[in-house]
């Protein structure tokens, strides 16, 4: 009787002591988690000073206001401003991607119509739709279709997704976005004729730094960062994002959302 008591004991022991080590683990990887989180923002933030500067000094080129320019200086001021926007559209993505992390506060959650922010996220594309010959058509309902949310974050979901369509639609193509409401839920739809996706690799699309090998095979730039935030917007807004697509027959990406409970 006695063994078995100081068995039960030093298992007991045993036992405690294991789960005091795996808390202690498990708070050491929340810190380190954390810091990782802060040394992106941070990064981030430092990046966003100096690119900034050099879009100053870029206009001011452009602007011929130290003096009219070449064709080959033209050439690489075009270059500079490019890479500038790239790389300030990185530290937008990164600043995005930290302040969507689970424990972090997305921001005020009010009542949003998401007819509205798919017109406001639209009128934002045509900077990215100019030069390119695509027909883009837009539908949503008359009646608002409201959704409990954070504005801001929403509209940079829907524009996520009308980029992408943009990116991966050569000229001659087609963008459709559709907004309806379904058994309670807001459901937008964005479908393109574009390069689509190869369906062995849609598994690893909404991961972070994740390109697919036709936006490699066609040299298209990106972060790998748009749909990882829109996964992340998708999951703050406690709605489902799916895709269907193949190789050389477009995708369409499908946002559920639910609609807020209206007095």
């Amino acid at each position: 009787m006695a063994t078995a008591y100081l068995l039960n004991a030093q298992g007991r022991a045993d036992l405690q002591a294991a789960s005091a080590a795996e808390r202690a683990a498990t708070e050491r990887l929340r810190k380190l988690d954390e810091a990782k989180d802060e040394f992106v923002a941070t990064v981030s933030h430092e990046l966003r000073t100096p690119m900034t500067s050099i879009s100053g000094y870029v206009e001011l080129l452009q602007e011929d206001a130290t003096g009219d320019l070449t064709a080959s200086q033209r050439g690489f001021v075009e270059a500079i401003r490019r890479n500038s926007d790239r790389l300030t559209a990185l530290a937008d993505d990164l600043l995005t991607l930290s302040g969507l992390e689970p424990r972090t506060l997305i921001g005020e959650m009010v009542d949003v119509d998401l007819g509205e922010i798919v017109f406001r996220a639209s009128s934002a594309l045509r900077g990215v739709l100019s030069g390119r010959r695509l027909e883009l058509s837009l539908h949503a309902p008359r009646e608002p279709l409201v959704v409990r949310g954070d504005a801001r974050h929403l509209e940079r979901l829907v524009l996520n997704l009308l980029t992408n369509a943009v990116k991966f639609t050569k000229d001659g193509g087609w963008i459709r976005c559709d907004l309806v409401g379904v058994d309670g839920t807001a459901r937008l739809e964005v479908s393109d004729s574009g390069i689509g996706i190869p369906k062995s690799e849609q598994p690893e699309l909404f991961k972070r730094f994740f390109r697919s090998s036709t936006s490699q095979e066609y040299a298209i730039q990106g972060s790998g960062l748009g749909l990882a935030i829109v996964h992340s917007i998708v999951q703050h807004h406690h709605g489902t994002v799916s895709v269907t697509s193949a190789h050389l027959r477009g995708s369409t990406f499908v946002v559920e959302l639910p609609l807020a409970m209206l007095s």
